[in-house]
């Protein structure tokens, strides 16, 4: 008996330690009211049949899914640590424009908690060099919205190379990439322009991670496009045959990704991705695994809007577990009430 009560006083210190943070990704807000916004279809929150493959969330589905996260999941979780959007904002807008009304949105429910953000290839000038200066004027705009919470050093690298690096407590730092370097839907990346500052970025995550290992940090490493092929429309009868289907990123980029995670394994707590839409992991190289979360978009493919809870331990740092989260988007639009709920825990 005394060893069950001392295992259980155990049981409930390391839970204690044990807290949250939510990560949004690809929203693709339609503040234009171009396609999910066009209420005559009956799509407060978006639909899915406005073009083959379905369209953005609108801002009514970005302010029902902050009602749930702070009225509902916290009130039994706790309040997050923080908050992390890994991209893809706009659906018709300027990317600038769609992160202002999401940020404002947040803002409301989640004023005091420290909100991350990472570069997705739909927040950037599509098929242009990421080391352009037109690309580079938009990290500095992008980097001056979502720095709040960023020190000086990592702001001044997102606004120059579109990542960055952010301790956030004595044990954790966030390491975010900027993946359009290896956008393989980007032609500036297929014709080699990316090369140089591809590499740069590997070596800078490189020093970046070693820096963790002799400071006895964990890294929490983001980044909006993962490794490895596409998954969104393999079973999309519409869609190529999944032979013909593309990889993420051109093969050079992700041979050097997979030997430094690998090398860093021991210390990288997690890696996240957003970009496609679905709900996938990947194995990468011999010793890396990648978490790749589903989004808020009710497009690309067709799909329910979704949205993470993922628990962490910020002494360890160590993320063990996490609870997916989706919306009803037919019987929602039908009632124009909001309908969250939870889809299964890891």
């Amino acid at each position: 008996m005394k060893l069950v009560f001392a295992l259980l006083l155990a049981l409930a210190a390391v839970t204690a330690k044990r807290t949250t943070f939510w990560q949004w990704t690809d929203p693709h807000v339609d503040i234009t009211n171009e396609c999910a916004g066009n209420t005559t279809k009956g799509s407060k929150y978006g639909n899915f049949d406005n073009s083959p493959t379905g369209c953005g969330c609108t801002p009514a589905l970005i302010e029902s899914a902050l009602d749930y996260m702070k009225d509902v999941v916290d009130t039994e979780e706790g309040a997050p640590d923080f908050i992390f959007f890994t991209g893809d904002s706009p659906w018709g807008s300027s990317p600038v424009d769609s992160e202002t009304e999401i940020k404002a949105q947040m803002l409301k429910k989640y004023p005091d908690t420290p909100i991350y953000f990472c570069i997705g290839n739909h927040d950037v000038i599509g098929d242009m060099n990421p080391s352009g200066d037109d690309q580079k004027s938009l990290y500095s705009d992008t980097a001056e919205l979502w720095g709040d919470y960023l020190d000086e050093d990592a702001k001044a690298s997102f606004a120059a190379t579109g990542w960055y690096a952010q301790k956030i407590s004595d044990t954790v730092k966030l390491v975010v990439l900027n993946t359009e370097y290896y956008d393989y839907g980007n032609d500036e990346v297929l014709v080699g322009n990316t090369y140089v500052d591809g590499y740069a970025q590997y070596e800078w995550l490189r020093s970046e991670l070693q820096k963790s290992k002799d400071a006895g940090e964990k890294v929490y490493l983001f980044g909006h496009i993962p490794p490895g092929y596409e998954n969104t429309y393999a079973n999309d009868p519409s869609q190529p045959e999944p032979g013909d289907l593309r990889p993420y990123m051109p093969d050079l980029f992700v041979r050097r990704f997979s030997d430094v995670t690998d090398e860093f394994a021991d210390i990288i707590a997690v890696t996240i991705h957003g970009h496609e839409h679905v709900d996938t992991f990947r194995l990468v190289g011999e010793k890396s695994h990648h978490f790749s979360v589903p989004g808020m978009t009710t497009g690309y493919p067709r799909s329910n809007p979704s949205m993470r809870l993922w628990y962490h331990d910020l002494e360890e740092g160590e993320v063990p577990d996490y609870k997916q989260f989706y919306f009803d988007l037919v019987e929602s639009n039908k009632d124009e009430t909001p309908y969250w709920q939870e889809t299964y825990v890891f």
